[in-house]
């Protein structure tokens, strides 16, 4: 269990931007705790054997509306209802469904399970019938894009489970997308699955440039100070 559990907020506070420092760059110190392959993560993904399943991402919790809520204001902020949107690691399609219902209508998603896909249909019929879904992994799905394909690329909590195999789809993300990236990301937790990464220095040599950056609140973005959203603009 890690020490961090026991500290109080504020401790944690004040040494987040030195940790953070730390792993700042597609990162050494994740590949010394990588206890799986690639291949065993998209097996994982595919179908977790634990309890976290796709229904958990359905927006039954309330945390999970803030977070989409959140999304839905940042992509009216910085693209048109008409623009041209992917989701990199849609799952149940929660946040693709929040947008649909916020009027965007030319929607994409790349999600590696089955099970999740076939879950949306259920959940968010509509959404799924116009949306553009690609099933299975990042790696694979995204080489079917085409240069600047979309006006707004978005992730939430799923660059941060990016083997450091493959962490040139980064690189793929600057390439699809036209005009803007949305990370709302885990750049801190270090686990089997979690790969800790500044994404200001991962996308800024790729072409873009950080328009904004905010450390998420529970009551207020959905996730905790690990998280970091942060907007870039394409040079």
């Amino acid at each position: 269990m890690p020490i961090s559990r026991f500290l109080p907020p504020f401790v944690k506070n004040l040494f987040r931007p030195i940790y953070r420092s730390f792993v700042g760059t597609p990162n050494k110190q994740s590949q010394s705790y990588n206890l799986k392959s690639r291949e065993e993560l998209h097996e994982y993904w595919s179908s977790p054997p634990d309890g976290n399943f796709a229904n958990n991402y359905a927006g039954e919790k309330e945390s999970q509306r803030v977070r989409s809520e959140l999304l839905v204001r940042l992509t009216e902020k910085y693209c048109s209802k008409d623009g041209k949107i992917l989701e990199i690691g849609c799952n149940v399609g929660r946040n693709l469904h929040y947008l649909h219902q916020a009027g965007f209508r030319n929607l994409c998603g790349i999600e590696i399970s089955q099970q999740a896909v076939d879950l949306m249909v259920q959940r968010f019929p509509e959404m799924a019938e116009s949306a553009r879904i690609l099933v299975g992994p990042v790696e694979e799905k995204i080489k079917e894009l085409s240069d600047g394909e979309f006006d707004l690329v978005f992730t939430m909590a799923v660059l941060e489970h990016i083997h450091t195999e493959s962490e040139w789809i980064f690189a793929e993300m600057a390439r699809v997308a036209k005009d803007y990236l949305i990370t709302l990301e885990d750049e801190a937790q270090l686990s089997w699955r979690h790969f800790p990464r500044n994404y200001k220095k991962i996308f800024e040599p790729l072409g873009f440039q950080e328009l904004e950056s905010f450390e998420c609140v529970m009551e207020t973005h959905g996730m905790n100070p690990n998280f970091r959203g942060r907007i870039f603009k394409k040079e």
